[in-house]
C-alpha cells in the first residue's frame, strides 16, 4: 500500500470522523474548579456532592483554562424548568463577554434542547424547530447526558444518544469549553461527569486535484489517469454535468449518469470529493439569479455530493462552504465559492463591437451588481480571517485572466477589485484559486500589493474532461499567463505540495487526459 493510499484513507477517516476513542480526560475532578475561571465580575459556583453548581445573575459562562480543537465531549446537566442553559464549545472570552459554539439547553415549550446556536454571533444555526423525535431527547426535571463532537468543520450533537445535530461550520476550528448560567434568579445549574477525548488529525495534504466540465451522455476515460494519480482530495470546478433544464428529475439523472461512470466511480470510492457549480449543472447557460429554480438545484446538488443534514448548504442559499485540512503549520483552508446563485445579469457585446472582440460579454460598469452577493462576501472576509498556511479558494469561472470576452469575474471589476482587496488584507498565506468552465488550461499569476509587501495571486484553469476547446482559443490573450500556452485538450489539474516547516513549496500542474504533466510552474514560499 502506497503512502499516499494511506494518506487518502486517513483523510476519509478525519472526514467522516471514525477515528477510535483513546480514554477520555476528566475536565471536572468531582472537587474542586479546578481548571475552570470565570471570565465574569458575577455568578457563583461551587461544589456540592460531585457536582458543579452555578447560581447567580445576570447570564454567565464558566470556562475551562485551555483550549481544544478537535474532540468528543460528553457530560451530565440538570436544569430547573423554566431555565435555559447551553455548553459552549470552541469559544472565546473577554472580561464579561463570550462568543462561539453552544450545544443548547432548553427547558421551554419551544423544546429546542439539544439544537446548535452561535453564542455572541449569528444566533442559531441548527434550530430543532418541527422536528419531534430530536425535540423529545431532552427531559425536563431530569439529568440529561450531552456528546459534542466537533472534527474540522464537523459538528455533531446528541442527548440522552439522540442525534439532535449532524453540521458542518468552519468559522471557528478551536476554542474553550463554557458552561452558561443564563441568569435566572433562585436556580441552580447543575453539571456532573464532564470528560473529553481529544481527537488528533495528523493528515497533512500533500496532493489536491481537480478539474471541470464533463459531458455526463460521453465516454470520460480521464478519470482513470485522476485515478493513477492518487490525489488525497478531489474538488470538481462546475460544469459537472451538462443539465440546462428546469426539470430537476432531469437534472437528477444527469448526474446519476456521472455518477455511473466506471473511472467516476472508481475515484468516488477511493477519494474525498468536493465540489462547487458552474452554469450547466446550475441549470442554465450562463445563468445567475434569475434562474427560476436556483433552491430546487442547490438541493439536488446537495444529494449529488451527499451533503448531510444540517450543513451549511442545506440551510442557507448558496453551494458556498469552507473546510480546513490538516495540523496546525501545516493547515489547508478550502474555499468553495457560488458564482452563480447570486450573480448579477452580464452585459452582453454591443452588435457594432462583435467584429473586433470575442467572446460574448463586455465588464460592466454597474458599481451594483454582484457575483457573490452581500451575504457570501460577508462570510467571504470571516473565512479569509482564519489561520492557515495555504488557502485554496475554488471559483467556477476564471478570476486572474481579465482579456477574453467570455464569463470571468473581470466582467464585474469592482467584484474582482474587492476580492483582491480582501487578499491583500488577509494576506497571511498564499492564495491559489482553480477555476474551470473554459475548455482550456493555464495558469495566471497576478502580483498585488498587500498589507506584508509584494503578493502573488495564481489562478490555475483546469478544463474540460472530455470537452477539448476549439484552435480559437490557442491564441486568446492573457497577459498574466504563466508556464506556456494555453491547453485546449482533455484535461485535469493538480497541486502537489512539499512543507518545509509551515512553508508550502508548490508543483502547480495540468494534466492531459492520460494524465501526462503538460503545463508546470513551481513556486516557493517564504
Amino acid at each position: 500500500m502506497t503512502k499516499s493510499h494511506i494518506t487518502r484513507i486517513l483523510i476519509c477517516l478525519a472526514i467522516l470522523s471514525t477515528q477510535a476513542h483513546a480514554k477520555p480526560t476528566e475536565l471536572f475532578d468531582g472537587k474542586s474548579t479546578a481548571g475552570w475561571a470565570n471570565p465574569f465580575d458575577w455568578g457563583e459556583v461551587s461544589v456540592e456532592n460531585g457536582e458543579l453548581v452555578l447560581t447567580g445573575s445576570p447570564k454567565y459562562f464558566l470556562v475551562t483554562e485551555r483550549t481544544y480543537r478537535d474532540f468528543d465531549l460528553e457530560l451530565e446537566i440538570n436544569v430547573p424548568v423554566g431555565g435555559n442553559s447551553g455548553i459552549q464549545f470552541r469559544s472565546h472570552y473577554r472580561r464579561n463577554r463570550l462568543w462561539g459554539y453552544q450545544a443548547e439547553v432548553d427547558t421551554s415549550e419551544r423544546k429546542w434542547a439539544g439544537g446548535f446556536y452561535d453564542e455572541g454571533r449569528r444566533g442559531w444555526l441548527v434550530p430543532l424547530k418541527d422536528q419531534p423525535e430530536r425535540q423529545s431527547a431532552f427531559k425536563n426535571g431530569e439529568w440529561n447526558k450531552y456528546r459534542i463532537r466537533a472534527v474540522g468543520d464537523h459538528i455533531q450533537i446528541w442527548v440522552n444518544g439522540i442525534q439532535t445535530v449532524d453540521a458542518h461550520d468552519a468559522v471557528t476550528a478551536e476554542g474553550h469549553i463554557a458552561l452558561q448560567h443564563h441568569g435566572e434568579k433562585g436556580m441552580a445549574y447543575r453539571f456532573r461527569n464532564i470528560r473529553i477525548n481529544e481527537i488528533t488529525r495528523p493528515v497533512t495534504l500533500t496532493h489536491i486535484a481537480f478539474g471541470s466540465c464533463a459531458k455526463q451522455d460521453q465516454p470520460q476515460p480521464i478519470w482513470f489517469s485522476v485515478v493513477k494519480q492518487q490525489p488525497e482530495l478531489f474538488i470538481m470546478l462546475g460544469d459537472n454535468i451538462y443539465g440546462d433544464t428546469e426539470d430537476m428529475s432531469v437534472l437528477a439523472a444527469k448526474y446519476g449518469q456521472l455518477n455511473a461512470q466506471p473511472g467516476f466511480m472508481t475515484l468516488r470510492k477511493n477519494t474525498p470529493i468536493y465540489g462547487v457549480w458552474d452554469d450547466h449543472d446550475y441549470g442554465v447557460n450562463d445563468g445567475g439569479k434569475e434562474y427560476p429554480m436556483r433552491d430546487e438545484s442547490q438541493q439536488v446538488f446537495n444529494d449529488f455530493f451527499r451533503i448531510p443534514e444540517g450543513a451549511n448548504t442545506r440551510r442557507r442559499p448558496g453551494t458556498y462552504d469552507s473546510f480546513i485540512f490538516g495540523p496546525t503549520g501545516k493547515r489547508i483552508q478550502l474555499i468553495l465559492l457560488d458564482t452563480r446563485y447570486f450573480r448579477d445579469a452580464l452585459v452582453p457585446i454591443p452588435d457594432d463591437q462583435k467584429d473586433t472582440l470575442t467572446g460574448r460579454y463586455i465588464p460592466t460598469d454597474d458599481q451594483n451588481t454582484t457575483v457573490l452577493g452581500d451575504e457570501q462576501w460577508a462570510w467571504l472576509d470571516e473565512q479569509l480571517q482564519m489561520q492557515a498556511e495555504l488557502r485554496i479558494i475554488a471559483s467556477s469561472i476564471q478570476f486572474i485572466p481579465s482579456e477574453h470576452g467570455w464569463e470571468m469575474w473581470a466582467n464585474f471589476p469592482h467584484e474582482r477589485k474587492r476580492m483582491l482587496d480582501l487578499l491583500a488584507e488577509h494576506d497571511h498565506c498564499p492564495s491559489i484559486f482553480i477555476s474551470g468552465d473554459r475548455h482550456l488550461a493555464e495558469i495566471s499569476k497576478q502580483t498585488i500589493r498587500a498589507k506584508n509587501g509584494d503578493y502573488p495571486v495564481y489562478d490555475i484553469t483546469a478544463s474540460s474532461f472530455n470537452r477539448p476547446g476549439s484552435e480559437q482559443n490557442k491564441t486568446e490573450p492573457n497577459k498574466y499567463r504563466i508556464a506556456g500556452e494555453n491547453y485546449i485538450q482533455e484535461n485535469y489539474g493538480s497541486i502537489q505540495i512539499k512543507w518545509r516547516g509551515s512553508t508550502p513549496k508548490l508543483t502547480m500542474l495540468v494534466h492531459g487526459i492520460d494524465g501526462s504533466v503538460v503545463r508546470k510552474h513551481v513556486e516557493s514560499f517564504r
